[in-house]
């Protein structure tokens, strides 16, 4: 028994510095783990971040990208032609199970994200669904889609017993980056000025308020998430605004500061890029990558800046630590064993791998599996992201 003790002790020695949770097979950090000094973030980089977008735009031809392109297509056309759709149930073994896409934050930005990778009978279909969408249920409200109402996404059958009952509700500011993202996309000029009275009673409470969060600190409910999605919702707000040809708001501005400050000095103070969730109705073997969920391109790749290198060694040593990151239906990967590795995983790492790494450009639609489910917004988000960085393209100006 000393023996396999000691054995099992030089193994771990072997594998480097890692923060194991207790008793749940969980390694919340990974190789990279080197903490740098927080760094003040100046009014410029503010504006910046508010000045670059990031167009999704031509792809590269060749079989990965033709292949990515035409699942996209198919996957979009059948959401569309079938909705609406019930919210996606997941079970995750002992931690019980989650619930996905029961916002049209999601939906907004993932539809207008593919646009340019869609046939053109696809995009147009897209374009009038999402029109009368905003009409009826716009990305930036609190209140999201019934859980209960429309087709059945799984491929499995789940007992109407225990689906989650009620409405999906906005975990951040995030809606607001997707309404900006719609507009944008699909050309309509007449929404933002018709809009923004209430997105900015929507973005009040954060303009206002004392925002909370302590980069350095160990979390346990998703606050990184929000801080990218709310992070990403001032964007388009200060977006929005000059899209119905207004000033910058400095109030506005210098919350982007504030917020891009404490994601920024989260990669660099903070190596513990696994943390525990309760999203889903058990908590055991449940932890989330929430600082790359939520993240939108334009933010990643400020943090790719700011942070000297700290973002992208992390998220290099998670990916190659973890290389079936991307295939649908994993287990053991973030969760231990005999636990499924839930979707947000494979979504977050997509984004990072993208806009905070810089892989070859051929190397992103080998990261494409199958989706989850119908409807799935995060395949649809991911094959978008793939097809964009198969063109080599990352950023662009304003």
């Amino acid at each position: 028994m000393m023996r396999l003790r000691a054995m099992v002790l030089a193994l771990l020695a072997a594998c480097g510095p890692a923060a194991v949770a207790a008793g749940q097979n969980i390694v919340a950090e990974s190789a990279a783990d080197r903490i740098l000094p927080p760094r003040d973030v100046a009014a410029d980089d503010a504006r910046r971040l508010v000045d670059r977008v990031v167009e999704f735009g031509p792809r590269a031809a060749g079989p990965e990208a033709d292949r990515t392109a035409a699942k996209l297509d198919a996957h979009v056309a059948e959401f569309v032609a079938g909705f609406p759709w019930k919210a996606f149930h997941v079970t995750l073994g002992i931690s019980g199970y989650e619930t996905y896409f029961n916002h049209p934050d999601e939906m907004f930005y993932a539809l207008s994200a593919a646009l340019p990778y869609l046939k053109p009978e696809t995009a147009a279909a897209v374009r009038k669904f999402l029109a009368g969408q905003l009409l009826a249920c716009p990305p930036y409200a609190p209140d999201g889609f019934d859980n209960t109402a429309g087709r059945p996404r799984e491929a499995y059958d789940v007992p109407e017993g225990i689906r989650v009952k009620g409405r999906g509700k906005a975990a951040s500011a995030f809606g607001v980056y997707a309404f900006w993202s719609y507009c944008r996309r699909t050309g309509d000029k007449e929404a933002p000025a018709r809009h923004l009275p209430a997105v900015r009673r929507r973005m009040a409470p954060l303009l206002d308020g004392t925002y909370s969060f302590e980069p350095a600190a160990r979390h346990t409910n998703d606050e990184a998430e929000r801080l990218n999605g709310d992070l990403a919702g001032l964007v388009g707000l200060a977006r929005l605004a000059r899209m119905a040809g207004q000033e910058d708001d400095p109030a506005v501005l210098d919350k982007i500061r504030e917020l891009l400050g404490l994601r920024v000095n989260l990669e660099r103070t903070n190596p513990a890029i696994l943390e525990p969730t309760r999203a889903a109705t058990k908590q055991l073997h449940n932890v989330r990558l929430a600082r790359y969920a939520d993240l939108v391109p334009e933010v990643a790749l400020e943090v790719a800046v700011l942070s000297d290198g700290a973002a992208r060694d992390r998220v290099q040593a998670f990916r190659e630590a973890r290389n079936a990151w991307h295939l649908a239906f994993t287990e053991r990967l973030v969760g231990g064993e005999n636990y499924v590795s839930p979707p947000h995983m494979g979504r977050a790492m997509m984004a990072a791998a993208c806009f905070i790494e810089d892989l070859p450009p051929e190397q992103y639609p080998t990261f494409i599996d199958v989706p989850w489910c119908k409807g799935d917004f995060y395949f649809i988000e991911k094959c978008a992201y793939a097809l964009l960085r198969s063109a080599g393209n990352r950023e662009a100006g304003p």
